[in-house]
């Protein structure tokens, strides 16, 4: 039976200590930089480095968080940032943006790369789509059940990290702007404000309810799972806790410590959670209550703390018997010491641990003239091995004749040979790493771009549409590409579409695959492949690499649109995509210069850019329900009756609400054919006052997004920025935001 990785947290030195005197195998942490927990205490460089030998000295791994999106500019300093920490031996990277991957592995060989759950990774088909990036290990999407996880490991034959403990996210990783979009801190850029742990009220149509906290989580915790994880082959079991503090992360991890071990040594035998455990675990920092997350449930109002959703403080009296019985404790490895002195001969001392082994000589052993030196009195200097980091867990000793030498001469020797074998210990972690430098220097796609002398022209118009009434707005407009969910095909839309083929000047029409990609979405996704076969459909746009593993696998030769949810933020993660993508959709937390300095091709090349103008921003995509948690799952009804009911209504979008504590209204849009919520802003994106840039974008085209508006106030937008492109000042009577486009996300 395989011995899954135990990896613990550390926000700071400290707490990475306690990791290690609590039994960790791995510890993952944060540099000052590019880390997803930017308001953890994180590490220096120096620190970095101290770890590092530390961890390898006591045969530990070290995995550094690299988990943000970034910016051109970021990225280009990634290298010299990470390159003193690869040199010494640094074990692996967690890792979200494409781009990075590119980089660290052309100019770090040998570096494990791991990808994170920020990257969405929700089957094997989004984990072999990273595969050739370099990457070894996935950590998927929490909302993957146990099930999931191991047919993730199986298909893809990469190893899979899954979280056992800590705090639990109610967006799919990776997937959520909600703090970004309300106070500018990006949880992509590690700076969430946590708005998940806000009361909101759930308003139906049936009315409001009361202040709860319907996005709040409770903390996940698993020990009573371990052996259904490690039979699952799972290789590493991962404990969340980057901002917590260091009893929190001796006392986790010793308790799933001797939970794995007791398993292993004895799998037959079904040995209960020790009740200490179980109490001790529900004290640590809990938001009242815990679960065992999305392992062995799809949703459920029972996973969500409803009320109450901060942390509990903890008992000092606990707090203390954790500083007592595993900080203040010495982490000391056995070592063997082996002796020789005889007189005129130098003096000789082996040490032996971990399967090294250090000979050294010393002074010269004299003939004793009073009193020889005796056996005891050597071994005790010899046991005098605190602060080496090694403790004589056996002494021999051989003396010819009668001897003498001095206790300092001794003591040097003893230090220099336990400081030769610490030091070959921790060497043997860096292996003569060299980082290849200049590996991303050389001439690049988006670089020729850059280059290339080109007029640009304005802006050819795209929507996505939800109802029957914008779809004819669009076409009466002229929109040159427009997107079709499936949700949205109903009997009247499929009609309109076949009348179209045979007009002579008809749109691009694009299948909308589904948000999320999972195991079991495979299963119900016979209508996108009917339609995809239909012959209604030039092209199709997905928002998952796993969207584009499915095309390839059903045939699509067509044209493929990457909506904003593939993050391309910098023109490596561009180049990695170009050869899949017509398009992509610029991400929506990049300001107009961040945008504008994206690659854009010309007319007919592949990786063209598209930018969403108008629309709803999706905050959040979640596994769980707002409706379920309000008891009102709609999963019996057909889809067929929810199809026609939405084609004749609008989108669900205008069915349920969360009410926050300004009394501001978000829509949620519940997908019950696949399960997952959207939770969209109060107002729309609008860019029209930006319009006149959008050449200078380079844009190939400029999209809105339509979700609740009817027909009359679909034409009124279109018509709005038909103006506005055309150069005509344009004022907007709707209230609206205007995202990111000027300031940016932090």
């Amino acid at each position: 039976m395989k011995r899954p990785e135990l990896l613990a947290p550390a926000g700071d030195y400290g707490c990475f200590q306690a990791a290690l005197k609590a039994g960790a195998d791995a510890v993952y942490i944060g540099g000052q930089q590019y880390g997803a927990r930017a308001y953890a205490g994180n590490f220096s460089r120096d620190e970095v480095i101290s770890a590092l030998d530390e961890a390898h000295f006591f045969g530990k791994k070290i995995y550094l968080t690299v988990n943000t999106l970034m910016k051109q500019e970021e990225l280009d300093r990634l290298p010299d940032f990470i390159a003193p920490f690869y040199e010494a031996g640094l074990d692996g990277v967690i890792v979200q943006d494409v781009g990075a991957l590119s980089v660290l592995r052309k100019q770090f060989p040998g570096l494990l790369l791991h990808a994170s759950t920020q990257m969405t990774v929700t089957d094997a088909a989004g984990a072999l789509a990273y595969k050739k990036l370099g990457i070894v290990r996935v950590v998927p999407a929490r909302e993957l059940s146990l099930k999931e996880a191991a047919l993730l490991k199986k298909e893809s034959g990469m190893e899979v990290e899954v979280f056992i403990h800590g705090a639990m996210c109610y967006c799919y990783s990776g997937q959520c702007l909600f703090s970004s979009m309300l106070g500018g801190r990006s949880g992509n850029r590690g700076r969430c404000a946590q708005p998940c742990r806000q009361p909101y009220r759930i308003r139906t149509a049936e009315g409001t309810g009361r202040p709860c906290y319907p996005l709040s989580l409770k903390d996940l915790c698993t020990i009573d799972l371990i052996p259904e994880l490690i039979d699952a082959g799972i290789d590493s079991f991962k404990i969340e806790g980057r901002m917590k503090r260091a009893e929190y992360v001796a006392g986790v991890t010793d308790a799933y410590r001797r939970r794995i071990d007791g398993y292993l040594a004895c799998p037959e035998k079904k040995t209960p959670v020790p009740p200490q455990d179980r109490r001790l675990l529900a004290s640590l920092y809990v938001r009242t209550d815990l679960g065992s997350g999305y392992l062995k449930k799809h949703n459920g109002r029972e996973m969500v703390t409803l009320e109450k959703p901060g942390y509990a403080g903890c008992d000092e009296g606990l707090l203390e018997e954790i500083r007592g019985r595993l900080l203040e404790r010495s982490m000391e490895l056995p070592v063997t010491l082996s002796a020789v002195l005889e007189a005129g001969k130098p003096f000789c001392l082996t040490a032996q641990s971990g399967g090294r082994s250090v000979r050294m000589e010393g002074e010269t052993v004299q003939q004793a003239q009073k009193r020889p030196m005796g056996e005891e009195e050597i071994r005790k200097q010899l046991l005098r091995t605190g602060g080496s980091g090694f403790a004589a867990e056996k002494i021999d000793i051989s003396i010819k004749g009668e001897v003498f030498l001095p206790v300092k001469s001794i003591n040097e020797l003893r230090r220099s040979v336990l400081e030769k074998l610490r030091a070959g210990r921790i060497a043997a972690c860096r292996d003569g790493r060299k980082m290849v430098r200049n590996g991303e220097l050389s001439p690049s796609a988006a670089d020729a771009l850059a280059q290339r002398p080109c007029l640009w022209k304005q802006p050819e118009l795209s929507a996505c549409v939800q109802t029957l009434p914008q779809l004819e707005a669009c076409l009466k407009a002229g929109v040159s590409r427009i997107y079709v969910p499936s949700s949205a095909v109903t009997q009247e839309v499929r009609r309109r579409l076949e009348e179209g083929k045979k007009e002579e000047r008809f749109p691009e029409i694009f299948l909308t695959l589904p948000v999320i990609f999972r195991a079991e979405t495979r299963n119900r996704l016979e209508q996108e492949r009917t339609l995809l076969n239909s012959g209604l459909f030039s092209g199709v746009q997905t928002a998952s690499p796993s969207g584009l593993v499915w095309l390839s696998e059903n045939g699509w030769r067509g044209k493929t649109a990457l909506d904003h949810r593939i993050y391309i933020w910098n023109r490596q993660t561009w180049e990695f995509w170009r050869e899949d993508m017509d398009t992509y959709c610029a991400p929506l937390e990049l300001n107009g210069r961040d945008i504008r300095a994206l690659p854009a091709p010309g007319p007919g090349e592949k990786g063209r850019k598209e930018i969403l103008v108008y629309g709803r921003i999706p905050m959040m995509v979640t596994a769980n329900c707002i409706r379920k948690t309000e008891g009102r799952c709609r999963r019996e009804v057909p889809e067929e009756k929810m199809r026609e009911r939405r084609g004749r209504e609008g989108s669900s979008a205008g069915e349920l609400f969360l009410i926050d504590r300004y009394q501001t209204a978000f829509p949620v849009i519940t997908d019950c054919r696949f399960c997952y919520n959207l939770i969209c802003n109060s107002v729309p994106l609008s860019l029209h006052g930006f319009l006149g840039e959008m050449a200078e974008n380079k844009a190939a085209f400029i999209r809105l997004d339509f979700l609740e508006e009817s027909g009359r106030e679909t034409e009124k937008i279109l018509r709005l920025f038909e103006e506005g492109l055309s150069g005509k000042p344009v004022r907007a009577d709707y209230d609206f935001t205007t995202g990111h486009y000027r300031k940016g996300a932090q």
